[in-house]
């Protein structure tokens, strides 16, 4: 993926320095530095990753969107940082289209959804995402750049 850069950011592909940041399993790492669909979000300032950001398969399995996954460490969020790269990602795929996959209570998630124009669409019920998860009704928002 393209390498962006924000204020206080970097978006740029992972790599096997970061194995060991605590954002993901070692073993999910590997498979983004091989898939290169999902951001290392590094803090400028320290050059640690805080986060990421994915633009994986549509929940509702339609090849021209691609689906937002985010996240960031907890002492990170609150303070702008997910909405800055989320800004950066967005101008720089223009004419594309976004979902937005949230579990029903998870008000932060709905909230940037909702911040950055995304539409409800539907209510997934009862998703189970993986063997360790409950079950879980989850939202589907579009987002049309």
């Amino acid at each position: 993926m393209k390498t962006l850069e924000t204020t206080r950011l970097i978006l740029r592909d992972w790599a096997d320095k970061d194995l060991g940041c605590g954002i993901h399993t070692d073993e999910i790492i590997k498979y983004l530095i091989e898939a290169k669909n999902n951001y290392a979000v590094v803090l400028k300032e320290t050059g640690a990753v805080i986060g990421t950001i994915g633009l994986n398969e549509d929940a509702d399995d339609n090849e021209k969107r691609r689906n937002v996954g985010v996240r960031i460490t907890e002492q990170y969020r609150n303070v702008g940082l997910m909405t800055e790269a989320l800004t950066e990602v967005f101008a720089n795929n223009k004419g594309k289209e976004f979902s937005w996959f949230c579990k029903v209570d998870d008000e932060r998630s709905r909230h940037l959804a909702e911040k950055f124009g995304f539409e409800y669409i539907k209510t997934f019920l009862k998703v189970q995402r993986n063997e360790k998860e409950e079950p879980s009704d989850y939202y589907y928002y579009v987002l049309k750049l």
